[in-house]
């Protein structure tokens, strides 16, 4: 008995000690340490004008602002201020009763005049306070607008009606995914055809990453186009991958070409939309391999906060691989495993 204890042991030190040894040389392997993707999170049961606007704009086959029952956004400034401009989707805190009841919607926010920072105190008695105090009492999780309506008018002003946006009998056009503020965007093919949307978001750099060419809606868009193949052929090899016409182009080779792209539109002050057919794949992988190169952030920071603006996005196991081995040459090492991102 004594013998087999102590071969366990020497066992279980050989695996410690194993352990370790691949520690160290992980360790050592990487070059550079990743840097956290983390800006913009919102305190406790709060929410950022940014992720309102992804809140609204979500969604499979429409966008979530077009179902009722889905999102309720509550305005809890004064009547005069409501009727004279709000958030296109919000119900006036005094009108409820025409809205579908709280207990019936996915999520609720709430916003007012005030640059909150965090959600009401409990002896706070504004509307706000009194309404998210009351929901909170039916068991429900509203969330509060940071910044409150100040910021939301300055960053996304293409969500607002009245004042010189009147109601219109048309619906919201369905707006791109915000990626990175004022510079990013994510979205479907259509989206980059609509001149309200373009021109709403006031987007200078189109990139296109389908066979086709989108029409010029606006004379002075800037287009990229970067085929990239939907799903890599099965045996071909990364030879045959890049500028091949069957498999259009790889996706690492045509990232320099991309952030380039990118810089441009940032030194004369533009906006980017990345695109493909339906904005889930490969445009997702693109704008992955964007945040990861900008923000000096692993695939795995990259993949869930690109998931978190638009949740429908889900690109390819070959799309994230070579991400993956895009780490290599950000960190010198790869960080993350594929398998464990879905």
């Amino acid at each position: 008995m004594g013998c087999k204890g102590s071969k366990s042991k020497k066992n279980a030190y050989a695996r410690v000690a194993q352990y370790q040894k691949e520690s160290w040389a992980a360790e050592r392997a990487v070059c550079r340490p990743p840097e956290s993707l983390e800006w913009g999170v919102a305190p406790p049961n709060c929410i950022t004008p940014a992720s309102l606007h992804n809140l609204l704009t979500d969604g499979f086959y429409a966008p979530y602002s077009a179902n009722p029952r889905y999102l309720l956004v509550v305005d809890c400034r004064a009547p005069r201020a409501f009727t004279r401009r709000r958030l296109a989707t919000a119900r006036w805190h005094g009108a409820l009763h025409t809205a579908p009841a709280p207990n019936l919607v996915h999520t609720i926010v709430l916003y007012d005049d005030k640059p909150r920072t965090a959600v009401p105190k409990p002896e706070d008695t504004d509307p706000l306070a009194n309404l998210y105090h009351d929901l909170r009492r039916q068991k429900l999780d509203p969330l509060v607008l940071v910044g409150g309506w100040q910021v939301l008018e300055v960053t996304c002003p293409h969500l607002l009606e009245g004042g010189d946006n009147p109601p219109t009998p048309e619906p919201m056009p369905w707006y791109p995914a915000q990626v990175i503020p004022g510079l990013l965007y994510l979205g479907h093919a259509e989206m980059a055809s609509d001149p309200r949307v373009l021109s709403a978001l006031c987007v200078t750099h189109v990139v296109d990453v389908t066979e086709c060419l989108p029409p010029r809606v606006l004379p002075s868009m800037n287009y990229l186009v970067v085929p990239l193949p939907e799903e890599e052929t099965e045996g071909t090899k990364p030879s045959e991958k890049v500028n091949n016409d069957n498999n259009g182009t790889d996706l690492i080779s045509s990232l320099p070409t991309i952030l380039e792209f990118v810089a441009e539109a940032r030194t004369y002050g533009g906006c980017v939309l990345v695109h493909c057919d339906q904005g889930l794949t490969r445009a997702a992988a693109v704008v992955m391999g964007i945040l990861m190169a900008e923000r000096r952030c692993t695939l795995e920071d990259a993949f869930y906060y690109v998931k978190g603006a638009r949740s429908a996005v889900h690109p390819s196991q070959s799309q994230l691989q070579q991400l993956a081995k895009y780490e290599t040459v950000l960190f010198g090492a790869s960080l993350t495993l594929v398998e464990d991102l879905f």
